[in-house]
């Protein structure tokens, strides 16, 4: 019985490293160092030194930058909530001071609500446009 050999070759691309700390090059798996660049986990060098990828990835900055539109779109949108619900306040104040003015021009106090003959007559007489030019 005669044996057989078999050989297989396996082609591996390394991605050139050189450690921070001896300065010694050496290379490691494509797959692994973009694994390595993402999950921040430590690696060795042939030395020893334990090392890991600092920074943030591709899509660590895109979430942050995502993030941080959306907050400050959340910002701009309760703002404008707050002026709409400001104008809202300032319209109903508005409107109030003009009926109060209205009922003065006919002649109802604004104390104590009570109609008087002679300020209804006063301010007809005298005042005739108040009413009308009130804001």
């Amino acid at each position: 019985m005669s044996e057989q050999t078999l050989a297989i070759n396996t082609f591996v691309t390394l991605e050139p490293i050189t450690c921070y700390l001896c300065g010694v090059a050496f290379g490691m798996p494509a797959y692994l160092k973009k694994k390595r660049i993402d999950d921040h986990k430590s690696f060795f060098c042939p030395n020893g030194h334990e090392q890991h990828f600092t920074g943030p990835t591709e899509a660590e900055r895109l979430r942050k930058q995502l993030e941080a539109a959306n907050n400050g779109r959340a910002f701009y949108e309760r703002r404008l909530g707050e002026e709409v619900r400001s104008k809202r306040a300032v319209r109903a104040h508005l409107t109030k001071a003009k009926k109060k003015l209205d009922r003065v021009a006919h002649g109802v106090c604004p104390c104590c609500n009570r109609s008087f003959q002679n300020l209804r007559r006063h301010m007809s007489t005298k005042h005739p446009g108040f009413a009308e030019d009130a804001p």
